[in-house]
């Protein structure tokens, strides 16, 4: 029988923001275009900071760095897109990330408009428009709740994915592989 060992916790100290960063980047996540339009201008940013909230109704949360251009024409226009990108958009993706500024970074990719007008990635394994339903503030992002208005589903493709500091992309795990460490058994779904 295993048994718990305990550990001794360090004594108590502020978590630095350089020591969760570093933390983070081991949690991989989803690379997703975050894209809005308002006054006749589009605005986008690369964000990993999305994931589902609710189901009915359907809503996704998106954490906005208040500081970036792209946020302050969501609050604008209260609607945002969020484009789900393949592993195929790693350039678009670091355009959205900074090596692109304004409308330029909008030249890769084909861009349509969806329900709330917000620019949707074409080709992208999903775009989920929405308008913002809830907005909290909290250091120096916003977390938004968008209310979906219109889903697009794309093309069949493997997601790009983003952790410690590179991209990736998803590989399964094929049965009679080596079991991860801390499982058992394999499942079969």
């Amino acid at each position: 029988m295993d048994k718990l060992r305990s550990v001794k916790a360090p004594a108590p100290s502020r978590v630095t923001a350089e020591q969760f960063r570093r933390g983070m980047r081991s949690l991989a996540g989803a690379v997703t275009v975050v894209t809005a339009e308002q006054g006749g201008h589009r605005y986008g940013l690369t964000a990993t900071a999305v994931c589902s909230a609710t189901a009915e109704p359907p809503t996704v949360l998106a954490c906005i760095n208040r500081a970036a251009a792209t946020h302050g024409a969501i609050a604008a226009s209260r609607a945002f897109c969020v484009s789900v990108l393949r592993v195929e958009d790693a350039e678009l993706a670091n355009h959205f990330g900074g090596t692109q500024s304004g409308e330029k970074r909008f030249r890769t990719g084909e861009w349509v408009r969806l329900a709330t007008g917000a620019p949707a990635l074409a080709s992208a394994l999903a775009s989920f428009d929405c308008v913002v339903a809830v907005q909290f503030v909290h250091g120096t992002h916003s977390i938004l709740l968008g209310e979906v208005q219109a889903i697009v589903i794309g093309r069949k493709g493997r997601p790009l994915l983003y952790g410690n500091g590179q991209y990736a992309r998803l590989a399964p795990l094929a049965q009679g592989e080596p079991l991860p460490e801390g499982f058992d058994r394999w499942v079969s779904l």
